[in-house]
């Protein structure tokens, strides 16, 4: 019986050492591969543009700026037509603004008093 187990015990250890075997080996060429592949990387020649390629800037017909604008030579920027649009949005963003976050700081304070 001792016999056996000796022999089933050599065969697992001469089993596992082979594994062990093939393993380090497998790493070995994924190493030797992985060398190989940052080597050719490395050495791959730099890809340059054509001599005879010239980036150009598109030409722009007119300047821009505000001063020179439509709406500067109309009343500039406190003119009746931009406050208007401008103080309505301005105060729709504000509310809106405020409101979201009252409601989050609700959630957040009513979540915080339930897990004390």
């Amino acid at each position: 019986m001792e016999m056996e187990n000796r022999s089933t015990a050599d065969s697992s250890s001469t089993q596992s050492e082979e594994d062990q075997r093939e393993t380090h080996e497998e790493e070995e060429g994924l190493l030797r591969k992985n060398e190989q592949w940052l080597w050719d990387w490395a050495s791959r020649p730099e890809h340059l543009p054509p001599k005879e390629f010239v980036f150009r800037h598109p030409k722009q017909s007119t300047a821009l700026s505000i001063r020179k604008s439509s709406m500067m030579k109309r009343g500039g920027f406190f003119s009746s037509e931009i406050l208007v649009v401008v103080l309505p949005s301005l105060l729709l963003t504000h509310l809106l603004t405020l409101g979201l976050g009252i409601y989050i700081g609700k959630r957040l304070a009513t979540s915080s008093t339930s897990n004390i």
